[in-house]
């Protein structure tokens, strides 16, 4: 059977998922000829490649053939997407950096949701997208990096760009400039913060030592820059895909109401039923073989995250939602040396965001068809209208 991929139709657009389960069946190591692109839909084959330092880079500037990619910030520099070993002592240092403020601002975390439910109170009808679900991350990740209070619309606004410009690369020169900009607001905090006292995460990136191992300033602001967007991002499509679902398996929503203590599981159940990042991208750095397909040193390889975390051979009922699921081995956040380093944020909102959400409003309900983004590498709303009252 030939199935071909095309995750830019209506139909993938607003559901995928059949989609990945007939290339699971019939092409699982599938070359896209409108991608240029391997695509790799098995939970094994992309866990093994996730793993798989030698023949699978993050560093997308080897790659010899495929689709045009975003330009990146600070390429030249060390960043967690390095490879090994350059980015050891990077993420050594992001993760002795961000662990304890995170841990400090667990509190804040409520607190800001408290107050973004509190306003959604005194409204009948919610865009749930950009009323709760834009605005939690960005105000917790500005508290993180300490950012003033009249720039942090400005950087939601770039998250965004930026995010669209990661699928088909469409607004890709917009995307340039948004991490040009963020780049150069980056720079200038840096440059003010280095000789300063204070406990925010610039401050302990530029202080952090990992081995007599320190980053230089344009890595911190490329550090900055990659958690601006990927702590926001990431944690805007899970809270408004997690909502969407939990609305579509109303028993599901009611046993969380139920039991606020199925939180934590219930989050990792939302990673893996909608993952927010579909796709991560590799480059083959050394020929391999998988399932009888040669791939070549430097052919794109896009493993399918999504797919993988819909495999039956790795999921019991792989399509039905179970907030309790476990074991739940999701690669949401991916694996290995690559894991993603704000899983730990993310993981923290959602689990304040949803049960507060669910519990505070118990008529929530749907108030129209949701918009879905036309993107393939992240999956996220672009709207979802909600009743919260009445």
């Amino acid at each position: 059977m030939d199935v071909r991929f095309d995750p830019f139709s209506d139909a993938a657009v607003a559901d995928p998922y059949p989609q990945y389960a007939a290339l699971r069946g019939a092409d699982p190591v599938h070359w896209s000829e409108k991608l240029r692109a391997w695509v790799l839909f098995r939970y094994d084959d992309v866990a093994a490649a996730l793993r798989d330092d030698v023949h699978f880079s993050a560093d997308r500037r080897r790659a010899t053939r495929g689709a045009k990619r975003m330009p990146q910030a600070g390429t030249e520099l060390r960043t967690v997407s390095s490879d090994p070993p350059d980015c050891l002592a990077v993420r050594a240092i992001l993760n002795a950096a961000l662990v304890p403020r995170v841990r400090a601002i667990a509190t804040r975390i409520d607190t800001i949701v408290d107050e973004l439910l509190g306003e959604l109170a005194h409204r009948r009808e919610a865009d749930l997208v950009a009323d709760f679900a834009y605005a939690l991350p960005i105000r917790v990740i500005a508290e993180l990096l300490d950012v003033p209070e009249a720039d942090r619309e400005r950087f939601q606004q770039l998250s965004h760009t930026i995010a669209r410009g990661m699928d088909r690369f469409y607004g890709s020169g917009e995307a340039s400039g948004g991490l040009r900009e963020l780049g150069a607001y980056f720079l200038g905090l840096v440059g003010e913060r280095i000789d300063t006292p204070g406990d925010d995460l610039v401050r302990r990136l530029i202080a952090g030592e990992h081995a007599g191992d320190r980053l230089s300033p344009l890595e911190v602001v490329a550090m900055c820059t990659a958690l601006v967007f990927g702590g926001h991002e990431t944690t805007v499509n899970l809270i408004a895909n997690g909502t969407l679902a939990l609305l579509r398996h109303p028993a599901q929503l009611e046993r969380l109401r139920g039991e606020p203590s199925l939180a934590t599981a219930a989050v990792e159940e939302l990673l893996r039923w909608d993952s927010p990042p579909q796709f991560i991208s590799r480059v083959v750095a050394a020929d391999v073989t998988l399932r009888d397909k040669t791939l070549r040193a430097g052919d794109t390889v896009l493993l399918g995250l999504g797919a993988a975390n819909r495999d039956p051979g790795a999921f019991a009922d792989a399509d039905a939602l179970d907030l309790a699921r476990t074991p739940n081995p999701h690669v949401g956040f991916g694996l290995g040396t690559h894991f993603c380093p704000g899983a730990q944020l993310s993981r923290l909102e959602t689990r304040a965001a949803l049960p507060a959400l669910v519990t505070r409003f118990p008529a929530l309900r749907l108030a129209g068809d949701p918009v879905w983004r036309k993107t393939m590498i992240l999956r996220g709303l672009e709207r979802l209208p909600v009743r919260v009252a009445g």
